[in-house]
């Protein structure tokens, strides 16, 4: 396949070479946010809210108020979310490892299924004249059976459902 995508003599045209093109490599490793440390943010910002709109609309009357009273009112609308928020930050801090891990190891699946797509991809001749795909006796393995032609709209499926079946099933990822 790589070669009918760069032969210039007789150039694909650019449907065929849309479905012809190798399948897409992996991005890097998306790190999940810890959803414990997002539910505790999420508190925080209600606790500010409705400690500010409490003072924002007065909540208490400042005249006969002590003074204690009066300060605990007004600094525990700042400090309660403020600590949670910490508290958040620290439950954050503390999977990070954990969550970098786990995205690692499942990148590291889906790499090896790039691999193993890629490698049957490579493997994929197509016959100009037929506007087929196909794989010669012994292209992906030595092993492995020349193949029935494909129509070019069903090379990317064929490709991936190819590689599964000849070269294995993508692992799935265990925890360490």
């Amino acid at each position: 396949m790589p070669h009918a995508l760069a032969d210039t003599g007789s150039p694909l045209g650019e449907p065929e070479r849309s479905l012809l093109s190798p399948p897409p490599a992996p991005g890097p490793a998306a790190v999940k946010r810890s959803g414990a440390a997002t539910v505790i943010y999420a508190v925080a910002g209600l606790f500010a809210v409705v400690g500010l709109m409490g003072m924002a609309t007065g909540g208490q009357d400042a005249e006969g108020a002590d003074p204690g009273y009066s300060a605990g009112y007004y600094l525990g609308s700042v400090a309660v979310p403020a600590l949670a928020a910490l508290v958040g930050l620290v439950v954050q801090l503390a999977t990070k490892q954990r969550r970098v891990r786990t995205a690692e190891a499942g990148a590291s699946v889906q790499r090896a299924a790039w691999e193993r797509r890629h490698k049957v991809w490579q493997a994929a001749w197509l016959c100009r004249r037929c506007r087929v795909g196909f794989f010669p006796e012994g292209a992906i393995r030595p092993d492995v059976p020349a193949s029935a032609a494909v129509p070019v709209t069903e090379l990317p499926m064929w490709v991936t459902t190819t590689a599964e079946r000849v070269l294995g099933a993508p692992e799935p990822a265990v925890p360490r």
